[in-house]
C-alpha cells in the first residue's frame, strides 16, 4: 500500500503535462507508445478526451489519460509497456459502499468534500478523498478500502 500510496503521491506531485504546446489530444495520443495508445483505446469506449499526462513510475514512465464519461471524470493509468495501472473515477458519497462512506464521514466530519474518486488497482478497488478544513486552513486526503479501513491519511497545509 506504501507503494500505491507514493505512486499515487508522485503521479499528482510530478505530473507534467507533455510538452506539445498547442497541438492537440489526437496529436498528443498519436506521439505516446503504440502499447499505451493500444490499451487506452481499449478502455476508452464511449470517454470524451480531455487532456494526456506523463510521470516517472516504479518500472518507468506512466501515462494518464484524462477522460470525461456523462459528465465525470475517467483516467486512466497507463504504464509505458501498456498495462493498465489504474482506474480512477470520478464519484459521489452516496454512491460509496455504506462502510467506505462511514470512513470517510468521521475522518472528515469538519471537512467539506473536494474530491471523490474510486480507484481500481489491480483488481482492488479504493476511495480517495480529498477534503478542506477552512477552520484550520488545511487539506486532508484519505485512501478508504471498501470495508471502510483507513489506508492512508496525509493533511497539507497551515495547520499540519
Amino acid at each position: 500500500m506504501v507503494i500505491a500510496r507514493l505512486f499515487l503521491a508522485g503521479l499528482a506531485a510530478s505530473t507534467m503535462t507533455l510538452a506539445f504546446d498547442g497541438d492537440s489530444f489526437t496529436a498528443k495520443f498519436e506521439a505516446l507508445p503504440q502499447a499505451v495508445r493500444d490499451t487506452a483505446k481499449a478502455h476508452m469506449d464511449k470517454a470524451f478526451p480531455v487532456s494526456i499526462s506523463t510521470a516517472r513510475g516504479e518500472q518507468g514512465w506512466d501515462y494518464q489519460i484524462n477522460t470525461r464519461v456523462d459528465g465525470k471524470y475517467h483516467d486512466l493509468v497507463i504504464d509505458d509497456k501498456g498495462k493498465l495501472v489504474a482506474v480512477k473515477d470520478e464519484t459521489d458519497l452516496a454512491s460509496l459502499p455504506a462502510a467506505a462512506k462511514a470512513t470517510i464521514e468521521k475522518q472528515g466530519a469538519a471537512s467539506n468534500i473536494v474530491t471523490l474518486e474510486k480507484v481500481t488497482e489491480g483488481g482492488q478497488v479504493s476511495y480517495h478523498a480529498i477534503m478542506k478544513d477552512d477552520a484550520r486552513g488545511t487539506n486532508v486526503q484519505l485512501r478508504v478500502a471498501d470495508d471502510g479501513t483507513l489506508k492512508s491519511t496525509a493533511t497539507n497545509g497551515p495547520g499540519k
